[in-house]
């Protein structure tokens, strides 16, 4: 992605206005109260007004984000500012592009923040409330059958997958009827094999399209070159990695948010293979780059 002023990236953004990415962020801050500390939060709160010229949309260099905060009690280091970054990536909420000058080199970073669907604004919200189990009950789910044991920690523990109230505007059948759909009616245009890969888990068809959908808004976002469906494998490879994760508790959020984080990386190392093959972009070292990320800007 090419440097240039804000405006060159106005079709990142996710929001109509303003106060639609306000109403956002503040779900997103309900849903993660506790995500950030104090100088993190101060961090974060310059990033978004930096991202009101577009909505949810900022481009600057990370020094210049840190000299902001200085205003503000006291300011923050820019090892703060790049962990708030990695909190806010790791939720799904974030995403950042790096962009390169045309003699080559980077430039400065491209800051994109996603919606919060509603759906999963509900359900999160309600498993924020009602998350804290007893060891007791933790002890009974270890002792299920693994898939079984997984599939009930899921349930219990990420009802955000679900959609509530979807089709209520139809008049025939009844909305419970679709809710209850299983994986066979899911749309021709979600692979099998992500279906039959996606099930034993979730086995509902708006549960296996929504996690379709997080791969299509993660591919969108990243502008691939390649089409969605030559990259089926990696997507499984990306929902495989969460189940596994989950599965060891190593997942402190939610389990679709760190799906969508996953599959942010995976695909973003995707097109960082596709610049190396593209003869217009000039040659720079991406792995190095990688390494230097927190000084390179």
């Amino acid at each position: 992605m090419r440097a240039g002023n804000i405006y060159q990236f106005k079709y990142l953004s996710q929001f109509r206005s303003v106060k639609e990415f306000n109403e956002h962020k503040e779900r997103y801050l309900q849903l993660y109260p506790d995500q950030f500390t104090h100088s993190e939060f101060i961090a974060f709160e310059v990033l978004t007004q930096f991202s009101v010229v577009v909505p949810g949309v900022a481009n600057a260099k990370i020094a210049t984000l840190v000299s902001a905060c200085q205003g503000k009690q006291g300011g923050v280091s820019r090892a703060t500012f790049v962990r708030m970054l990695r909190k806010a990536k790791t939720t799904g909420f974030l995403t950042v592009h790096k962009t390169y000058r045309s003699s080559g080199g980077f430039a400065h970073n491209v800051f994109v923040f996603q919606p919060i669907d509603t759906f999963v604004y509900t359900q999160m919200t309600y498993r924020v409330n009602s998350e804290n189990l007893t060891e007791s009950m933790s002890e009974e789910i270890l002792t299920a059958p693994e898939t079984e044991k997984l599939f009930l920690n899921l349930q219990n523990k990420d009802k955000n997958i679900r959609l509530e109230d979807n089709v209520s505007a139809l008049h025939a059948p009844s909305s419970t009827s679709f809710e209850n759909l299983d994986y066979s009616f899911v749309p021709d245009t979600v692979p099998q094999t992500f279906i039959q890969t996606v099930r034993p888990f979730f086995n509902l068809a708006a549960e296996i399209f929504t996690f379709w959908e997080k791969a299509l808004m993660a591919y969108r976002q990243l502008n691939l070159y390649q089409p969605i469906e030559h990259m089926t494998d990696l997507v499984i490879h990306a929902f495989k990695t969460t189940v596994f994760q989950y599965k060891h508790r190593k997942i402190k959020t939610s389990f679709i948010a760190y799906y969508y984080g996953t599959l942010i990386t995976m695909l973003s190392a995707e097109k960082r293979k596709e610049h190396l093959t593209d003869s217009s972009v000039p040659r720079y070292n991406w792995i190095d780059a990688e390494n230097t990320y927190s000084s390179s800007l």
